[in-house]
């Protein structure tokens, strides 16, 4: 309907209903659509018949922000503060905005923050948000355990996130958070919130160890989550520029100029802390150590917090901590995987054959192609661990166990 949306596309009109609510949506859009039948229409001619038909003025800031302008908005909570009120709370929550690609701070985005109980039922408050800082008080009758926004995915901000409700111990797999978590022990229902960043993470304001963080991105760990549950957690870091696809989007190649072997994990517990390197980790490189730029950090016992890549020298990383993996020639990921597998391997003149094996030794697919990658459908494979082998002229470019997990 004539939005011209600087290659934003799907995303802003995913928003526009989420600043709107459907109701006026659909409203606003049926009046457009009467109206402007048979005729062109610019961007501005669409907004300002929205606001006729809905009387919603500050759908002024959204075309300005969203439409007339490139990038996204980025919002995280620095903290929350809660003081009994009586019966109930005085809960404030202070917000800071950050920019991917945008020129300016947006202005009043109306955000939904949700405030969660116990019991994992939540309270959710609409409210619009402006500028770098921001900080708002509401009063509830409970004093919350966690606090979260735009959990429903109704602002297609900087965030990529998801949410999962863990009963038992395995393998969860944030595909769109880009983290993987095996989980060990679960003694109770356990809610977990995994958000991928796609801003930089707050600057290290005392760095004694000269540390350079990330300039693009980050995560954040959350959930209501009880005493004793243990889990791992999987971050790829990735900082390849030779190819157009891969599990971390070449995200990290600002940390890894030459190589990976700089690349450490560091973590805070919210906004109040400075960072440190995370001292439960192990690093695995994939490839020639070298040369590679791409490998995972793997933490032990998970906590929630904030963790994000950085180039510096490792207090940590000792030995065995810091290791190759095998047939790096050869490359399958995610591991563990659910409905889609890539397999890479070294570019070369000829096309390659690949192979998976189960673990009886019976060949379950087969398939031959060029180029350097390829992404298998694995969703009608059985669970279970698999062997992936890749062929070239007949001899075998390497070899990877992968692990196929059902929900």
């Amino acid at each position: 309907y004539g939005v011209h949306v600087y290659n934003k596309g799907a995303d802003v009109a995913h928003t526009l209903r989420g600043y709107m609510g459907d109701s006026l949506f659909w409203a606003g859009l049926q009046y457009h659509m009467n109206i402007s039948q048979f005729s062109d229409v610019s961007s501005a001619d669409f907004r300002d018949n929205l606001i006729v038909a809905t009387g919603l003025t500050y759908l002024n800031d959204f075309f300005n922000d969203w439409v007339f302008n490139p990038g996204f908005p980025h919002f995280s909570i620095d903290s929350v503060v809660s003081v009994p009120n009586g019966p109930d709370y005085d809960v404030t929550v202070y917000v800071e905005q950050k920019l991917r690609g945008a020129p300016n701070f947006y202005t009043n985005v109306p955000l939904e923050f949700s405030f969660f109980e116990n019991d994992m039922s939540r309270t959710t408050q609409r409210v619009l948000v402006s500028g770098q800082y921001f900080n708002f008080t509401t009063t509830l009758p409970f004093d919350p355990v966690m606090t979260a926004i735009d959990v429903d995915g109704k602002i297609s901000d900087a965030i990529t996130d998801e949410e999962r409700t863990i009963t038992a111990a395995g393998t969860q797999n944030y595909t769109a958070a880009r983290c993987t978590v095996t989980v060990m022990t679960v003694p109770d229902t356990t809610y977990m919130r995994i958000e991928h960043n796609w801003a930089a993470p707050d600057a290290i304001q005392n760095n004694p160890s000269n540390y350079r963080i990330s300039s693009l991105r980050y995560w954040t760990i959350d959930g209501i989550i009880p005493a004793g549950f243990y889990a791992k957690a999987r971050f790829y870091y990735d900082g390849r520029t030779g190819s157009t696809a891969g599990p971390g989007q070449w995200l990290d190649n600002d940390l890894t100029i030459v190589n990976g072997d700089s690349i450490i994990l560091l973590y805070r517990r919210d906004a109040s802390e400075e960072w440190q390197e995370w001292p439960y980790y192990s690093k695995t490189v994939i490839g020639p150590v070298a040369t590679s730029k791409y490998g995972y950090a793997e933490i032990d016992s998970l906590a929630k917090g904030e963790y994000a890549f950085a180039c510096g020298v490792s207090t940590v990383l000792i030995g065995v901590d810091e290791e190759a993996a095998p047939n790096g020639e050869v490359i399958a990921y995610p591991n563990p995987a659910c409905d889609q597998l890539t397999v890479e391997w070294p570019v070369g003149d000829e096309p390659v054959e690949i192979r998976i094996y189960d673990t009886e030794g019976r060949l379950v697919h087969a398939e031959r192609a060029g180029g350097s990658l390829i992404k298998l459908v694995t969703d009608r494979w059985s669970g279970g661990i698999y062997n992936v082998e890749v062929i070239r002229e007949g001899q075998l470019l390497g070899r990877n166990k992968v692990l196929i997990y059902r929900h």
